[in-house]
Order: C-alpha cells, then structure tokens, then sequence
C-alpha cells in the first residue's frame, strides 16, 4: 500500500472515530436527561449499568425521551438525523478524493471530485454523497444538539 492511500485510510479512521466521539458525547447527555427524570437513588449506578448500551440502544433511549412530557420532542428527530450520519460513517464505504482530467479534442478539463460516502438510508435507499457535506451537517446538528442540553 502506497504511503498516500495509508495516510488517506488514517485521516478516514479519524474523522470515524471522532464523530463516534461526538455521538458519545450526546449520548451521555441523553442518559443524564433520562436519569434527571427518573431520579435514581444511585444515579452513576443507573446510568453505568441501566442505560449502559449493551442493554439499552440508543434507539430505546429516542423511545424513553419521546415519553418524557418535559423533552422536546423536536431534538430527538435532530439525535436521530446525528445518529443515523454516525451509522453512516461507522459502517459504510468511503472513496477518493480524485482528481481527474478530462480532455475532449485539444480542451482539456481538471475535475475534483472530493470523498464520497456511499450508505443506505433509512428508506432502504443507496445514497452517495460528499463526505464533506455530511461532515457539517453532522457539526451543526451536535452544536445544536448539546446547545440544548446545556440549558
């Protein structure tokens, strides 16, 4: 493997682990909003162990908060946008970035096409789109994700 495709593959395992980092962060947020509610005796103990994600997804904490008269109904469509772009790059495939040149007759063209992240939707849908634009759409949904939890 060439010394770029290794530093390509490095930058990928990064933004993946960071973004998992990130969806961690919410998570944590979302299991101190389900224990604020409930008020355990031993609140580090509730969330360590009855929220602990081997026994409670992240999908039956959506279902937990949506049951919550107090939360606000509208973030969790936002965790759940946040969390499915988490899915994405957890999970699926990304390619490039590649630059190209294209030449037809004597015009030539250069063309880059920046990293693409193909993954299915929640449609069953096979989508392609650019790493990038799933990066900042994923940045401002965690900005305003934590924003709401911090008031």
């Amino acid at each position: 493997m060439s010394e770029s495709k290794e530093k390509l593959n490095e930058s990928d395992r990064e933004l993946r682990g960071l973004i998992i980092e990130k969806m961690n962060e919410i998570e944590s947020q979302m299991n101190l909003a389900i224990s604020d509610y409930f008020k355990p005796k031993d609140k580090g103990d509730f969330i360590e162990i009855m929220l602990n994600t081997s026994i409670v997804s992240i999908g039956g904490k959506f279902k937990i908060l949506k049951n919550i008269n107090s939360f606000d109904k509208k973030i969790i469509n936002d965790i759940q946008k946040i969390s499915a772009i988490r899915n994405y790059f957890a999970h699926a495939r990304i390619s490039g970035p590649l630059n190209l040149t294209v030449t037809q007759g004597e015009n030539s063209q250069k063309l880059f096409i920046p990293k693409q992240i193909r993954y299915m939707n929640s449609n069953g849908v096979i989508k392609q789109t650019a790493t990038d634009e799933l990066i900042m759409e994923f940045h401002d949904l965690h900005k305003k994700i934590m924003k709401h939890f911090m008031k």
